[in-house]
């Protein structure tokens, strides 16, 4: 979203706070709503129940992705490449399989058997390949916006 050019009464000092304090509300709403939903699913709580965190989670991703591609960031810490997006894709397979064990074993305490342990496995392989798909695909947006962005500096630079 674009700011609105309005009367400011803040120096760049608080506008800087400002955005800062901004910018934790944004990613303590984003890992409260994470928090809920993994708790409330692991309670019993059907995915029916909890569709409307799911929904707002699924907006804020989306917009987060896609606004700083737009933009051309990636991240402060970690450059868009195959390996990391390989590293990372195993966090939400890994916590999906724990999520999904602990529902299964210790909440409604059904018996290890095979045929559910292959289910949480299937569950976290598909989880791993959509992670890391989407990723790969974030990442091929976020290079062509990039090369985009600096062939307008280069351009303008002549």
């Amino acid at each position: 979203m674009k700011r609105k050019q309005t009367n400011n009464s803040l120096d760049e000092m608080q506008d800087s706070k400002l955005l800062k304090i901004e910018e934790t509300g944004l990613w303590l709403a984003f890992w409260g709503l994470m928090a809920a939903i993994v708790i409330q699913f692991v309670a019993g709580t059907t995915l029916k129940e909890i569709a409307g965190e799911i929904a707002v989670l699924v907006l804020l991703s989306v917009y987060i992705a896609f606004t700083t591609i737009r933009n051309g960031l990636w991240t402060r810490s970690y450059a868009p490449t195959r390996r990391t997006n390989l590293l990372f894709s195993l966090v939400p397979a890994l916590l999906l399989g724990g999520i999904y064990a602990v529902r299964l074993y210790l909440i409604l305490r059904e018996p290890v058997r095979f045929k559910p342990l292959l289910g949480i496995f299937l569950v976290m392989a598909a989880a791993y390949a959509l992670c890391f798909a989407l990723l790969e695909l974030l990442r091929a947006l976020y290079q062509k916006r990039r090369d985009k962005l600096e062939n307008v500096d280069d351009e303008g630079e002549g």
